[in-house]
């Protein structure tokens, strides 16, 4: 599976946004492969104050899954500024996206879409 679509850097309203794209996974060892790929980029860049976006519309976190997407949560949380998260459109996703807040302490703020998502991002505070 080809990687180097799954995070890159957009720009929206004079902000760069960096996206990470976790549609349509639902294999486990696949959710995984892309969790570890897009932290390892943001590690790597060792940029601070990011804002991000990261679609899991149409995925499904399995144990392992799961597993991969809380430690990359845990890992980009010192390099992040504000994290929205679209797709999580289930009771199921919401309580483990409340879960996963609760452990490292920061709040992943979950929108209905893209453009919601974007706007809230590119606001100053």
């Amino acid at each position: 599976m080809d990687l180097s679509n799954k995070i890159y850097p957009i720009e929206y309203k004079g902000k760069r946004i960096i996206y990470s794209d976790w549609t349509g996974l639902d294999d486990p060892k696949k959710m995984v492969e892309v969790a570890n790929y897009t932290t390892n980029y943001i590690l790597e860049k060792k940029e601070y104050h990011l804002l991000e976006l990261v679609d899991v519309s149409n995925s499904y976190g399995l144990r392992d899954g799961l597993a991969a997407a809380k430690k990359a949560a845990e890992l980009t949380k010192p390099f992040s500024k504000k994290k929205a998260i679209i797709g999580v459109n289930s009771k199921a996703k919401q309580f483990l996206l409340n879960f996963v807040n609760s452990l490292i302490g920061k709040d992943i703020v979950a929108f209905n879409s893209k453009e919601e998502a974007l706007e809230w991002l590119a606001k100053d505070e």
